[in-house]
């Protein structure tokens, strides 16, 4: 599995995926430190400026901005990435390459988990470059704590590999990599309505059947959305509100990637 991991690293960085990705990432960190200016007054505090705003104290300052990013590149690293990986889960069945590796003997499902967990990486390196440095400098000039962009890595991870679960499910049955992106773009695009569904679909929906069965398909879907607000909380120095979101998108990712594993195990090539 651990020479899979290193070949679609390698197949994501020759194919010039990856470097599109990180360099996207890197831009958008130059951006946000070259938008946010520290000021350090006589008395040894710190000020923030953004952009045009008015200058502003560095413990509010700090939190505001770091949340500020989050909200605005999040949901561009999760397409991104979903476009980067999916080649790679794909790939995995295409004539020629399978059956180039199926016939050494290697247990179909630690090559499909090698992929997926590069996939899972090349993500969470476009985060770090974009949030990270950022996050250092503050912590660096300031003395605010910045750590809690670790943890949003991790949740924010955990949640594309919710998605990426679905990417290789619907990589199953056919061929390419459109379908599997769309389904997976369908289920975050999803995910704020089902979050709100009192006001997308209660107001609208007037069985009660109806409202039971959306109730049912937000139970069961990942909670992106909820995920990336419970980020924006913890770097505003807030605690777990709740651990539903976390727990019940855990059990639909190992749902689905259990399945993806059996059906591949099953498949005819």
């Amino acid at each position: 599995m651990l020479a899979t991991y290193w070949n679609a690293m390698r197949e994501t960085f020759s194919r010039r995926v990856a470097l599109v990705l990180l360099g996207v990432a890197a831009v958008v960190s130059v951006a946000f430190n070259w938008l946010v200016g520290i000021q350090t007054a006589a008395n040894g505090t710190h000020a923030m400026v953004v952009g045009t705003q008015p200058p502003a104290p560095a413990a509010i300052a700090v939190p505001a901005v770091l949340e500020s990013e989050l909200h605005t590149t999040g949901t561009l690293w999760l397409l991104l990435a979903t476009f980067a990986a999916a080649p790679l889960l794909a790939g995995t069945l295409e004539k020629g390459w399978f059956e180039l590796l199926f016939s050494k003997g290697t247990a179909r499902w630690r090559i499909f988990c090698g992929r997926f967990l590069a996939g899972l990486t090349l993500y969470a390196l476009t985060f770090a470059i974009a949030a990270f440095p950022l996050a250092l400098r503050l912590w660096w000039r300031t003395g605010i704590a910045t750590w809690e962009v670790g943890t949003a890595l991790l949740i924010q991870t955990f949640s594309f590999a919710a998605l990426l679960a679905v990417t290789a499910l619907v990589t199953l049955p056919q061929k390419g990599v459109a379908l599997p992106i769309i389904a997976t773009a369908g289920i975050w695009v999803l995910s704020p309505l089902l979050a709100n569904r009192q006001e997308a679909f209660c107001r609208i929906l007037s069985s009660h059947v109806a409202r039971e069965v959306v109730d049912w398909i937000y139970r069961i879907l990942p909670k992106c959305t909820e995920l990336e607000n419970l980020c924006a909380a913890l770097i505003q120095g807030g605690a777990v509100g709740s651990w539903w979101p976390i727990w019940s998108t855990g059990v639909f990712t190992l749902c689905v990637f259990g399945m993806t594993l059996w059906l591949l195990e099953r498949k005819s090539f």
